[in-house]
């Protein structure tokens, strides 16, 4: 005669599966644990540190500040080795904002990236407009002061005053702000109908003649001038007010 046993239960795989699956809902719910946190400051120290390697490396040695337009918020990282590297445009801009993104590394691999803007600012003494400068008066020592002035990065900014008296403005220039180069001309030397002296350079002779201007210029610039003798029209470089020559 058999003797009794007890009843075996089993579980139908099916809901084997079902349990295993609510198991690990609750645990992509339950809060991650965190070992280290990097503060935002950190974050921007190494971006900072980037963007002084990269004017460093543009030759940059003028006074500059560098702003953030914005702060970093501290960010909770996984244990483990931690790197944060930054990336900088290829062109730093001086009147604009330029963009640095931050990759943040844990053991190697990375684990988040974080982008902010910053605004650089460098300062170089540079001649500076006293006042309004108009187009076509031209300028003397007075109108100018040097002064260190935030600048855009260009490197043709006027240092010597000398270099522009007695120019010219082509463009409208406001008081205070820093010139270059560019924004002056030669004065108008020589106006049409005006009689000149000659020079003619004919393979290293020279003589002389009076003629009578045609078109206005300034020092350097060609104009077309009349010889008053035998009347020919001429094309001549201005040398002065009253010189020009004529190269054959």
């Amino acid at each position: 005669m058999r003797s009794a046993q007890s009843p075996l239960f089993l579980v139908p795989s099916s809901l084997f599966l079902i349990f295993v699956a609510a198991v690990f809902a609750v645990m992509s719910f339950m809060p991650r644990t965190f070992a280290f946190t990097i503060t935002g400051a950190e974050i921007q120290a190494v971006a900072m540190d980037a963007l002084e390697q990269a004017l460093a490396a543009r030759g940059e040695t003028r006074r500059h500040e560098i702003f953030f337009t914005q702060n970093i918020s501290d960010i909770k990282l996984p244990e483990g080795v931690v790197d944060v590297r930054a990336q900088i445009p290829a062109q730093i801009s001086y009147i604009s904002l330029t963009p640095v993104r931050a990759s943040i590394l844990v053991n190697g691999r990375l684990y988040r990236t974080v982008s902010c803007t910053a605004s650089i600012k460098v300062y170089d003494s540079v001649v500076v407009a006293n006042h309004d400068l108009r187009i076509e008066v031209p300028v003397t020592a007075e109108d100018f002061r040097i002064s260190e002035v935030v600048i855009d990065g260009r490197n043709e900014y006027v240092k010597n005053i000398s270099e522009v008296v007695g120019l010219v403005p082509h463009r409208y220039i406001r008081g205070g702000s820093p010139v270059t180069k560019g924004y002056f001309q030669q004065p108008v030397a020589v106006n049409t109908g005006q009689r000149v002296n000659i020079i003619l350079n004919w393979r290293g002779i020279k003589a002389s003649a009076k003629g009578i201007v045609m078109t206005r210029g300034r020092i350097g610039s060609l104009v077309k001038v009349k010889n008053e003798t035998s009347e020919r029209v001429l094309t001549a470089r201005v040398i002065d007010a009253h010189t020009v020559e004529v190269t054959m």
